[in-house]
């Protein structure tokens, strides 16, 4: 999230659990009536966030930020006070070894059953001990129709010339350095310091074709004109491009992409944990899930939820992919030691 503001707590006290048919209304003591989320850009309705507040009594404070890396540096700084965070899945591997994240009790998530099977267990979070799954989906590129030469099917249009100006990229080391890695036809996840500088070469000579960096409103930017082409999250381009399909489209490059899964967590600092269960539970609801899909166009990992979508929605090869495009996706990975050379790598092209 694919994916900036912040957040802020309190104190803990006494909250009663949602009940599996719907949450009931409940009074809270005073130092419970506060949650604080740190979640993407534009991941979260203001209409799901009221709805709990009615119900609960509970006043929600919610920021966002636009990369994993702005999640993880407020984590690491010891100061975070954040009750419900949504991490991506490859920075659980650097949070969970870390002792960041509160490990869950299913008992206290009464909806957990609504989830889809396919999500769960993954390699980052063996268990779900951590995590949840929210929201899933792709990276690709967003392009305007009538300003390209032809459809666009590859990465190398993120990279032609013809587009100077015009190239709208994440403001994401991973996603970024992802497009050049599939352009050359290896993994996102690829480690051998010799292709990762490879690939920055190419990077630094694509910088001079970018206007921007932006993770945050890379849709916008494309819709309002200002772009060409834009790599960005599929949820935010596929929703500009259902407003003006004969204008702007949305492709996963023939080479391959990202396939990302959005995860709710609790960070073991949260000081409002039953207001976090609670908030987690209200989630897990498929109404709930279902709203939260037909607003931001992500696709939900809420299975119950899938009926209640709306049919243009779950129609929409650029929310819910098929195999065919599934199959040359990869899950980002945690990348190691190797991390360091890549950050540099990052700070060096954004730097000329």
């Amino acid at each position: 999230m694919r994916r900036t503001r912040e957040l802020r707590s309190l104190a803990l006290a006494f909250l009663v659990l949602l009940a599996p048919g719907g949450c009931r209304e409940a009074k809270h003591g005073q130092g419970d009536r506060r949650l604080n989320v740190y979640i993407w850009t534009n991941y979260l309705p203001d209409e799901v966030v009221a709805e709990f507040r009615r119900r609960t009594g509970i006043e929600v404070t919610v920021d966002t930020y636009s990369a994993n890396e702005a999640l993880l540096a407020k984590l690491q700084s010891g100061v975070a006070d954040y009750d419900v965070v949504v991490p991506s899945d490859y920075m659980l591997k650097g949070l969970i070894p870390q002792g960041l994240l509160a490990e869950l009790d299913h008992a206290r998530l009464p909806r957990l059953g609504n989830l889809d099977r396919r999500f769960l267990g993954q390699r980052f979070d063996p268990g779900n001990r951590y995590s949840l799954p929210y929201l899933w989906g792709t990276t690709g590129l967003g392009y305007d129709r009538r300003k390209v030469a032809a459809p666009i099917e590859s990465w190398q249009a993120a990279f032609d010339p013809r587009y100077a100006g015009r190239i709208l990229m994440l403001d994401d080391m991973r996603e970024v350095f992802g497009a050049a890695l599939k352009l050359m036809g290896r993994s996102l996840n690829e480690r051998d310091p010799a292709v990762l500088r490879r690939a920055a070469e190419m990077l630094k000579a694509q910088k001079r074709l970018v206007r921007t960096y932006n993770s945050s409103d890379f849709a916008n930017l494309l819709a309002a004109g200002d772009v060409d082409v834009a790599q960005g999250y599929n949820g935010e381009l596929a929703k500009v491009a259902t407003r003006d399909p004969a204008r702007l489209a949305y492709v996963v490059p023939k080479e391959g992409s990202t396939l990302w899964i959005d995860n709710l967590v609790i960070p073991r600092s949260a000081r409002h944990r039953d207001a976090a269960y609670a908030f987690l539970d209200y989630l897990l609801e498929p109404a709930v899930a279902a709203r939260i899909v037909n607003s931001v166009h992500y696709a939900s990992a809420n299975r119950a939820a899938l009926p209640l979508v709306a049919p243009a929605i779950r129609a929409n090869s650029a929310i819910y992919p098929p195999p065919s495009v599934l199959d040359r996706c990869e899950l980002i990975e945690d990348l190691g030691p190797v991390t360091t050379l890549l950050d540099r790598l990052w700070t060096e092209i954004k730097a000329q």
